[in-house]
């Protein structure tokens, strides 16, 4: 995630943002908001109904969100252009991400106690809920913490290895942590038929092929050939990644989204298609900005508070699926889009809120 921008020394840290980076936070935060928006109808919708079709492809355009937010940290975190050495990760990084971590996990326990009614034990409670039950959405703090840690072994790592080295390692992940486990699951669900467990390499799959791609598509890139192969391979992941979901879901007539989750080859060829694409479309230009990079700036505050809209919505008697999807969910995203980075940018005035949002 971007760091905050004093609004006085915009100008000065400008000349060090790359444009493209601003503007993938923006697409790939309004794309979680999306998602979230669609999920929290899109489970509860019979199936088969066109209602349900509408939230189905939406769902699986909007799959690409934290992908990109991960490839996003992973390019700028493992980069030799950005220092990034461990007394900064372990007293700076790592100490913020904590901090935002205890905050809204301890935040959205006790807006969750006092939606329900709960007792004053329960309040009391909700710290315990950092190694429990946290807000679901937060998962995605714990996720960067780790990869934060990660981080130096992986910057050492990166920095001596060749560009085919680190392709090869992004190979091994795509392979062994992505394909292998849907291959075994096709051949569960259509022969009745399971791989022996030791023919993946245990470990692969993790959120570290992401950063690590990211790296590369940022610090190497890769040539118009590849690229438009990329493209089209992300292309068509989508389209068999909603096929399919939507096949599974009215086949066993409940929502299946197993071909729409992050470690899918279809949601990591999407992502990376989509990181490629705004990488080589802005090249190496500059963001000269300084409301773009603020904007950037609150996409970490868009991504925690937006739930919080989502609630609210569903405490009054409104509908995403009145009058149809179509129209409702996009109107509805863009609203709670937009009311978070308000939100945000009014919290980030206050000194003793601007470290965690």
């Amino acid at each position: 995630m971007a760091t905050a921008i004093p609004v006085g020394t915009a100008k000065m840290e400008l000349k060090k943002r790359e444009l493209y980076g601003d503007v993938l936070r923006l697409v790939a935060a309004f794309s979680v908001v999306f998602q979230h928006t669609v999920t929290s109808v899109w489970y509860y919708t019979p199936v088969r109904t066109d209602e349900w079709i509408t939230l189905n492809f939406f769902n699986s355009i909007a799959r690409f969100g934290v992908g990109v937010f991960i490839m996003l940290s992973g390019a700028f975190m493992l980069s030799p252009r950005y220092a990034h050495p461990p007394e900064k990760i372990f007293k700076k990084n790592l100490p913020h991400i904590l901090l935002l971590l205890v905050f809204w996990v301890i935040f959205y326990g006790v807006v969750n106690v006092l939606a329900d009614g709960g007792s004053l034990q329960e309040y009391f409670e909700t710290p315990l809920l950092l190694f429990t039950k946290p807000q679901t959405h937060l998962w995605f703090l714990y996720t960067i913490a780790g990869l934060y840690v990660l981080t130096p072994p992986l910057r050492v790592f990166t920095k001596h290895a060749s560009p085919k080295m680190v392709l090869y390692v992004i190979g091994i992940f795509f392979c062994f942590g992505l394909v292998l486990p849907m291959v075994n699951h096709l051949l569960e669900v259509f022969a009745n038929f399971t791989l022996y467990k030791n023919i993946r390499i245990q470990g692969c799959t993790t959120f570290a092929g992401f950063y690590l791609t990211g790296f590369y598509l940022s610090h190497y890139g890769l040539k118009l050939r590849s690229r438009a192969f990329l493209y089209t391979a992300a292309v068509a992941s989508w389209a068999f990644a909603f096929t399919s979901s939507t096949f599974y879901s009215l086949e066993r007539v409940k929502p299946n989204e197993y071909f729409l989750g992050n470690f899918q080859p279809t949601t990591f060829l999407v992502a990376a298609g989509i990181f490629c694409f705004f990488k080589a479309h802005f090249a190496d230009r500059e963001n000269t900005s300084p409301i773009l990079a603020q904007i950037s700036a609150c996409m970490l505050g868009v991504y925690l508070i937006h739930p919080l809209f989502i609630k609210l919505f569903y405490a009054t008697d409104l509908s995403l699926l009145v009058p149809h999807p179509f129209v409702t969910v996009p109107i509805a995203a863009s609203a709670f889009f937009m009311l978070s980075l308000l939100l945000t940018l009014l919290l980030r005035l206050l000194p003793r809120l601007r470290k965690v949002i």
